[in-house]
């Protein structure tokens, strides 16, 4: 029998992706170290050998670990570049515009990234709520409720674009690109990119779901005690239903 996928860690995930590389990046970068070059390559292979860890004992990639992987490649391979400020802010915007996009687009695809976190049995009692809907009225209307979702993520996402673009200018701009001075900025870069665009998002995805479960109480008369999991409510209504 084999073993289970080792489930993915959020805060291993982070750690490895966004904050160990941006901290090789600051505080490797000065002469009396490694320098700006071997400081960027220091930051790529930490991100690197982890997709490489990922794929071996997960059997593959969480799409946002691998756009997080993406990000901090693409951060080291401009630097590497000597290339200047306005690029690195076109790197940082487009990001969140990629994944803007794709939140609506997906639900082409027939797979709604937006059931990747809204949908997750540690948050929704998904079999209770799929027996709930029968109807094909309910149907479309969930379907309807899940790509209002979508764009709800994805004018998140437009938000983030912006700020990430005006970030990376205000910490970019007029710095030498190779210099030890604009390496350390793309470390700082990464992580308060995080805090200050991603505190923010954090705020669209509460809004987001708050709008969502009202929705879904709308359409299946479920209220969101029985529809969170876990929950005693849940467990009686799913009990009962047996």
């Amino acid at each position: 029998m084999s073993a289970e996928p080792t489930p993915p860690n959020p805060i291993v995930d982070l750690l490895l992706t966004v904050i160990l590389p941006s901290a090789a990046l600051e505080w490797l970068s000065e002469a009396g170290r490694l320098g700006p070059f071997w400081a960027l390559v220091v930051a790529l292979m930490l991100p690197l050998g982890f997709g490489v860890y990922c794929y071996v004992t997960r059997g593959g990639l969480n799409f946002f670990s691998i756009l997080g992987l993406v990000a901090v490649m693409l951060t080291g391979g401009l630097g590497l570049l000597n290339l200047d400020a306005f690029w690195f802010a076109i790197k940082e915007a487009s990001v969140p515009i990629f994944l803007g996009l794709a939140f609506p687009l997906s639900h082409r695809w027939g797979k709604p990234l937006i059931e990747s976190i809204l949908l997750t049995p540690q948050l929704i009692n998904r079999p209770l709520l799929e027996k709930s809907i029968i109807s094909q009225d309910q149907r479309s209307d969930f379907s309807k409720l899940l790509f209002k979702a979508s764009l709800g993520m994805g004018s998140g996402m437009a938000l983030s674009a912006i700020g990430n673009f005006l970030l990376a200018m205000y910490l970019l701009g007029g710095k030498e690109p190779g210099s030890e001075a604009f390496v350390k900025a793309i470390g700082k870069l990464n992580w308060a990119g995080f805090l200050v665009i991603g505190v923010p998002l954090c705020a669209v995805m509460f809004l987001v779901l708050t709008g969502f479960l009202k929705g879904v109480t709308r359409i299946t008369g479920l209220e969101q005690d029985d529809l969170m999991n876990p929950g005693k409510t849940v467990r009686r209504t799913v009990d009962n239903r047996n």
